[in-house]
């Protein structure tokens, strides 16, 4: 076993085991061939491809395109135009770059982050590897949403608020909820300086289409983009506190939004303790609150959606020197019932029968998330260390 360890601790070898990976899980979509009606195995990629070429063909970008793929394209039109940097590639190169940028910038935020314990990032390596899989798989932008959270704590405390926007605001043209993520700058001196660099950014990224469009169409690529984010209620509760309110105890699915109301009050609770906010164990909480949040209070959560919850576990577990037996035992039951509940370790009939309609998957985040809260409530405003 230490000669593992001793193998995995080298940066090298986790460089190539990425990259093995990555391109395991690519040639394992690729090539599992076409649907009946001609629709590729990896259609998330074909949807961000498309929308490239959408956006420069004055098409609309948020409308469906059947013949193309299914579902919609639904992150900024900013992001379009980013993936004319893959779009012409052939796919299996464009695919296997666009998980490995995925997962390298989650390797690389995670590796980052400041552990108390020997080998404790191979461990959050581990812990969130079954969810690595799940969403380079589905080939989301999860994980790269995901590292440029962590990476922008990261910049903010390394004073560099610039980058932090950057970053931040970044994740917020790709999946909107990425905003919550901003609350990360009150912890913070210069309040003034860093608001001004998230309104530059926000700028930056958002009028970059007016380079290649006129005015109208910029308008109506906007207006069309903030229809569908407007009309994107679904009556499915999916993976998310509400669909196991509504499982579990028959809570009307239109409760939604005073669940996310709820949500967002409890979200700022811990935003009042201004004396806390110099400790680094403080922020770090705050980072797995953040992670865990933005995915318990989207009913639309799906399975590949929950590295960014299990990130936030694994950065509340594995950066703490004490674990009390409770933590313990939350953490096996992440593992058993959200990590493993989706594999082929429980039958099908379990999963289809159980575990899917009454959103077992999220249970154990939920438990891991009001500890966190707790946590972040209770912590002692004078430790100057993590603990």
């Amino acid at each position: 076993m230490q000669k593992v360890i001793t193998f995995l601790e080298k940066r090298n070898n986790q460089f190539v085991l990425i990259f093995l990976i990555t391109l395991f899980i690519t040639i394992q979509k690729f090539f599992l061939g076409t649907t009946t009606n001609g629709i590729t195995a990896y259609n998330n990629y074909i949807i961000f491809k498309q929308s490239f070429f959408h956006f420069f063909d004055s098409k609309d970008l948020y409308i469906l395109y059947p013949s193309e793929h299914y579902d919609l394209f639904k992150y900024s039109p900013t992001f379009a135009i980013f993936m004319g940097v893959l779009a012409y590639l052939p796919d299996f190169i464009a695919l296997f770059l666009w998980n490995f940028l995925n997962v390298f910038v989650l390797y690389y935020a995670l590796k980052k982050m400041p552990y108390t314990q020997k080998h404790s990032f191979l461990y959050v390596a581990v812990f969130i590897l079954i969810e690595v899989f799940t969403t380079t798989q589905n080939s989301q932008s999860n994980a790269l949403l995901t590292g440029m959270i962590i990476l922008g704590y990261l910049a903010l405390q390394n004073k560099k608020a610039g980058l932090a926007a950057l970053l931040i605001i970044g994740t917020a043209f790709i999946k909107l909820f990425g905003i919550v993520a901003l609350a990360l700058f009150l912890f913070y001196p210069n309040k003034i300086k860093s608001a001004l660099y998230v309104a530059f950014w926000t700028l930056v990224l958002g009028f970059i289409p007016l380079i290649f469009i006129p005015f109208g169409e910029f308008i109506m690529q906007y207006e069309s983009w903030l229809l569908l984010l407007r009309n994107d209620h679904s009556s499915e509760l999916k993976f998310s506190i509400m669909g196991f309110l509504h499982s579990w105890f028959q809570v009307p699915i239109d409760w939604k939004t005073n669940a996310l109301i709820i949500g967002v009050i409890i979200f700022c609770i811990p935003l009042l303790r201004f004396k806390s906010y110099h400790i680094e164990r403080f922020r770090i909480l705050f980072v797995s609150n953040i992670l865990m949040w933005v995915v318990l209070f989207n009913h639309m959560a799906e399975s590949a959606t929950f590295i960014i919850a299990v990130a936030g576990v694994g950065i509340w577990y594995f950066t703490k020197v004490e674990k009390s037996i409770t933590e313990k035992g939350l953490l096996i039951l992440c593992i058993f019932f959200t990590l493993l509940s989706p594999t082929d370790i429980y039958p099908v009939f379990i999963r289809n029968t159980y575990f899917i309609p009454y959103a077992v998957k999220v249970i154990p985040c939920i438990f891991i998330w009001i500890k966190i809260n707790h946590e972040l409530l209770t912590i002692s405003s004078k430790k100057p260390v993590i603990v």
